[in-house]
């Protein structure tokens, strides 16, 4: 026998590449890998029809190579014909003729076609270079780790339960801890949305207390101001600061309080008023302590859409010696500031559109003026030269302004080109700047633990938002900038320079959230309930991770400021992780951040290529942060992981034959997602159990 026709001879004589000059309507649109031939093996496998009509800009269009039966598939028809059964019809019997190729280039299969390939139910690939190998990894374990039932209501799938509460029956607390829970809540709970005016709310509080004593009935609008002080109380109750109590206790009796306001707010008769706005907009903000966003996804929709009904988002406009109610007017405003920040943290985190739109809105800002100084009548003027409770909601209002444009230029359906993003980052980078120049005296304070406790959150939230904002406003250009295709296709120093400064200012950012959270936590200022300090946590250690994997994918070994970012997420992911509670946002995030951290890992340790000469740096050894019930991953297992031999990772390979015609961009790899797109899926796998990633797994449909 010779040689050359020897089955073991194969490896000797390695297989004319064939070159896939077109991919398929499918498999282009989805930027996947396709064989090229009518039908390809992608749509083969998910039974969908193969289809060459989109238009082709690349000089004559080529022949598509029809694909012959596998002798497999013949099999089955001979079998099924054997057996006088007729096998379903093909959907591709009749294929045009100008599809039609000559036979030698017919069974010639792409080159790095390979049978260990896996798809979705969608097609995307799934391999272990696939740009969603990780994710993958994480839907898993939030399935293992964080139980989502099926069986709960669409609105609220994939939140945490609430406590099982009476709401038909409940006790009011003893008056004198009613009033510590009032002044809890106006000192701690809400530092820069400060949407209630105290004095109103302790004169409710009276009126509900008498009420109760003297068995009175609801009058019209009172069951809005009962919903509204007991959500007061359960704020408060779930932010004390005495940590004797149970747990089970302080979450059980605020469970009470919101079950009781829900009540209250489903008997209200009558007009809408701005009670029953101020209510449900308090329990938007307690679902999110909870960890249900869904649920408050769907009650935020209900309020902003009450607001609009009495016009919060308008400025009055009253002619000259018109009576003027000052609490109502300053309230107006205050309710609606909070309304329109609390809409762009949920349209950055879910990566869903937003409610109010700047172009409708011409509401002024609040006034700065401490709440005991707004009477009815009129507004007195300080005596104090102290600084006011109302600046900080002041500049978080501007500065949820300025965020809702960051989102609408960078994260808009439609956004420009490269070059427009970078002109709207620098626009949107300067107004941050003034923002923090404006109040820089109060938010570079050197010894902030000398100020009162209303003041330290409002110094510790103003902070954390603005990094934020930056966070927001620049890491799109970090998966814009991965370098990989860019080695092959180089761009100029003029559009390289200002991307590489705004990959710094995002990740200095990251580094001063990440700092935050460590002196939070030393110093045991860190509740279970601050939903916006964990989200801001869990996007700047995204961001480190990130671009950890990043910098070992261009240089081949892991440098020092490498190090240091792996270092600082992996310490903010332990103090994360030290917030968590049951189902709560914390665990969704440190499953996430797990699998992304063991890639960042992995790529700091992987073997330098032979064309590299650098030497390598290993990292040291972090503390391993394990899973409840998993053990840990140790670095033999990691090493073990699939890895396709490249100077990148598995889930930044480029390979661009896997993605079909016209996958050019400098973005991570992930199924119909580019650039700004494949944080927010990140954001809502992690906030929103799986979020708008549903494609990964199939759900058994009942």
């Amino acid at each position: 026998m010779e040689l050359h026709n020897s089955p073991t001879s194969k490896r000797r004589h390695p297989k004319k590449r064939v070159r896939v000059t077109r991919a398929c309507d499918a498999c282009k649109r989805k930027k996947l890998r396709c064989s090229g031939t009518l039908p390809c093996h992608s749509c083969l496998r998910t039974g969908k029809a193969c289809e060459y009509t989109a238009e082709y800009n690349r000089g004559k269009p080529p022949q598509v190579r029809i694909a012959q039966p596998s002798v497999q598939g013949d099999g089955q028809q001979q079998e099924a014909a054997a057996e006088g059964g007729r096998p379903p019809p093909s959907p591709y019997t009749h294929i045009p003729e100008h599809y039609n190729m000559p036979d030698s280039q017919i069974n010639n299969p792409p080159s790095r076609a390979s049978p260990e390939h896996q798809t979705d139910l969608e097609g995307h690939y799934v391999g272990p270079s696939s740009g969603i190998s990780f994710l993958l990894r994480a839907q898993r374990k939030l399935h293992k780790y964080v139980a989502l039932p099926v069986n709960t209501p669409i609105f609220t799938f994939g939140d945490s339960p609430l406590p099982e509460v009476e709401s038909t029956f409940m006790i009011l607390p003893p008056r004198n801890e009613a009033n510590a829970l009032l002044t809890r809540y106006f000192d701690f709970a809400f530092p820069t949305h400060r949407f209630l005016h105290q004095p109103q709310v302790e004169d409710w509080v009276e009126e509900l207390y008498r009420a109760v004593e003297e068995s009175q009935a609801a009058s019209p609008g009172m069951r809005g101001r009962r919903a509204v002080v007991l959500m007061v109380f359960a704020q408060a109750r779930q932010g004390q600061p005495d940590r004797d109590h149970s747990s089970v206790r302080s979450l059980t009796s605020s469970a009470g309080y919101f079950a009781a306001s829900e009540q209250q707010l489903s008997a209200e008769t009558g007009p809408v008023r701005i009670t029953s706005v101020q209510a449900r907009l308090a329990q938007c903000f307690y679902l999110l302590s909870q960890s249900r966003i869904n649920h408050c996804w769907s009650l935020f929709g209900t309020t902003a859409r009450l607001a609009m009904t009495i016009g919060l988002h308008r400025s009055r406009r009253r002619e000259y010696g018109a009576k003027v109610d000052h609490i109502e007017a300053e309230c107006r405003k205050r309710v609606f500031w909070c309304a329109y920040s609390l809409d762009n943290y949920l349209s950055a985190a879910l990566g869903r559109p937003r409610i109010f739109h700047d172009d409708d809105i011409d509401q002024d800002f609040p006034t700065v003026a401490d709440d005991l100084h707004i009477l009815r009548d009129q507004i007195l003027v300080p005596v104090s030269t102290s600084q006011s409770i109302m600046v900080a909601p002041l500049y978080h209002a501007r500065l949820s302004v300025i965020i809702g444009r960051i989102l609408h230029d960078m994260y808009g359906v439609h956004r420009g080109g490269s070059q427009a993003e970078v002109s709207a980052a620098a626009q949107h980078g300067d107004e941050l700047t003034r923002w923090r120049q404006e109040i820089s005296s109060f938010l570079d304070t050197p010894n902030v633990d000398l100020l009162m406790l209303t003041y330290q959150r409002q110094y510790t939230v103003l902070n954390l938002a603005f990094y934020h904002a930056k966070i927001l406003l620049y890491r799109p250009f970090i998966l814009r900038n991965f370098g990989i295709v860019s080695r092959e296709r180089p761009r100029d120093d003029s559009f390289n320079r200002p991307v590489n400064d705004c990959i710094e200012i995002c990740l200095d950012a990251a580094m001063k959230i990440a700092a935050i959270m460590r002196e939070l936590c030393e110093k045991r200022r860190m509740y279970n309930t601050f939903w916006f300090t964990h989200y801001y946590a869990f996007s700047a250690i995204m961001i480190l991770y990130i671009r950890v994997i990043q910098l070992s994918a261009q240089r081949g070994n892991a440098g020092e400021n490498c190090l240091k970012y792996l270092q600082t997420g992996e310490c903010a992911q332990k103090d994360l992780a030290s917030c968590s509670s049951h189902s709560s946002f914390v665990q969704r995030y440190v499953v996430v951040l797990e699998e992304l951290r063991q890639e960042a890992r992995m790529a700091v340790n992987q073997p330098v290529p032979h064309h590299h000469k650098t030497p390598h740096i290993a990292t040291s050894d972090y503390e391993e942060i394990v899973l409840p019930g998993e053990p840990a991953l140790n670095h033999t297992e990691v090493a073990s992981r699939p890895h396709s031999g490249s100077l990148a990772p598995p889930i930044l390979e480029y390979d661009l034959s896997q993605w079909g015609e016209g996958m050019l961009e400098d973005s991570f790899p992930m199924p119909d997602m580019t650039g700004s797109a494949d944080w927010e899926g990140l954001d809502s796998l992690a906030i929103a159990g799986l979020g708008e990633l549903d494609f990964l797994f199939c759900h058994a449909e009942n």
